[in-house]
């Protein structure tokens, strides 16, 4: 089954019937997280996305950075620590100042 590369936001304020607000085109979307508004976005090939997810309609606007270089399958961000997996690795960043945002740790994978 293949699907749309795009990211939903979805208004779930009635649970009984969700709708769709609006979509955003992304390259090859995976995984994605969300801490205290900020998105991050595993977009294959193209790398881990940032956005400040204040607001909703205006998502792609307010991208903080984008991580290219790494294929990104999944993230978990966790109170200014973000776990990622990706094609080469497992990869940790300290994303509490959004300014400066740095990689901590990486175990490679290798095949």
């Amino acid at each position: 089954m293949n699907g749309n590369n795009q990211l939903d936001v979805i208004d779930i304020s009635d649970l009984s019937n969700p709708s769709l607000v609006k979509s955003y085109e992304m390259n090859n979307p995976h995984g994605l997280g969300i801490d205290n508004k900020i998105l991050f976005i595993c977009d294959g090939s193209a790398g881990l996305k940032i956005y400040d997810a204040s607001d909703p309609m205006e998502i792609t606007m307010n991208k903080i950075v984008n991580y290219h270089g790494i294929n990104a399958y999944d993230v978990i961000p966790l109170e200014g620590t973000l776990m990622l997996t990706a094609k080469d690795g497992i990869y940790q960043y300290d994303y509490s100042d959004l300014k400066n945002i740095r990689m901590l740790s990486k175990i490679t994978i290798e095949k």
